[in-house]
């Protein structure tokens, strides 16, 4: 998996995908309950994962300085085709001696412009 120019030096553990339909619900008076399809939400990408070793406190603070530029960038995800997405969320599940710290993520599907209408 990569996000920008950071390389995972593992696959995460766990990685999901989700995707919802955007749905507007309303009550119409002598009829009842009516929904309408208002399209297809932008992906959700979560997983948690763990760098090993030395250099897992480095791996895990160049993945922080990325989180804290705030601007989208190109997230290639393993068996899945890449998109762009904003980091939103970060996580840090340190454990024991520092030698492994462990992960989670989640990055939101950047909205293409075709999207726009």
């Amino acid at each position: 998996m990569r996000y920008k120019d950071f390389t995972f030096p593992h696959e995460p553990e766990r990685l999901e995908i989700r995707v919802r339909n955007r749905l507007g619900l309303a009550h119409c008076p002598g009829y009842g309950p009516a929904i309408q399809e208002l399209g297809v939400g932008e992906r959700v990408i979560i997983g948690e994962g763990a760098f090993f070793g030395a250099k897992a406190g480095e791996q895990y603070r160049r993945l922080e300085e990325i989180f804290f530029q705030q601007t989208p960038g190109l997230l290639v995800l393993p068996g899945h085709t890449a998109v762009q997405a904003h980091f939103s969320r970060l996580g840090w599940l340190g454990e024991g001696d520092g030698g492994i710290i462990r992960y989670s993520f989640e990055f939101i599907e950047r909205p293409s412009a075709s999207w726009a209408g």
